[in-house]
Formats: structure tokens, C-alpha cells, sequence
């Protein structure tokens, strides 16, 4: 009679898979120029008179539905996405993860 130990396996136990809203918002860094969002600012200041807006900055959303165990899960998988496909430039921009259920 053999015995065969499986490591790591969950007997009994069956990880639910759930689908999961994430938002990646990809923004330009603070400390460098954002030229669509000063042309806005521009419009707004110049042909509306909405000199209440003092600063306009023009980001970008991606919205994925992830299947993952859990939100964690998922918005982790979601970086890893963003990061090895080159969905934002590090160098000029940010990306923020942000999910739902």
C-alpha cells in the first residue's frame, strides 16, 4: 500500500471564484504637466468665466472584470495586468487601484 501526501491541498474545502469591478486610474504625476488639463482650465477660465475652477487634471480609467477569490485578490491581479502590459508610463504617470464587488 502506497500513500501520496499532496502538499497544500484543501481537503474538502472548494475556493469560491466571485467576479470582481476594478478601476484602474491612471493619472499624470503631480509634478509634471498635464496639457489637456490646462487647455480645459484655460477654456473654462476664458470662454465660460468659471473662475471658481482653480486646477483641472485629465486622467484615465480602465475598468476590468476580474475573477479572483477575493477583492484583494483581484485588484492584485489587476496590477499585475497594468504593470506588464504597459497600461501607464511610471516615469510620467501613477496607477491606483480600486475595486468592488
Amino acid at each position: 500500500m502506497y500513500i501520496i501526501l499532496i502538499p497544500n491541498f484543501n481537503w474538502g474545502k472548494v475556493a469560491t471564484v466571485s467576479e470582481f469591478k476594478i478601476d484602474l486610474l491612471i493619472s499624470p504625476k503631480p509634478e509634471l504637466r498635464n496639457p489637456e488639463g490646462e487647455t480645459i482650465l484655460q477654456d473654462l477660465l476664458l470662454r465660460n468665466n468659471f473662475d471658481y475652477v482653480t486646477s483641472v487634471s485629465v486622467s484615465k480609467v480602465i475598468q476590468l472584470i476580474v475573477k479572483a477569490e477575493n477583492l484583494e485578490d483581484a485588484k492584485s491581479k489587476a496590477l499585475v495586468i497594468c504593470d506588464e502590459l504597459r497600461l501607464y508610463n511610471p516615469l510620467v504617470s501613477s496607477c491606483t487601484v480600486r475595486g468592488t464587488e
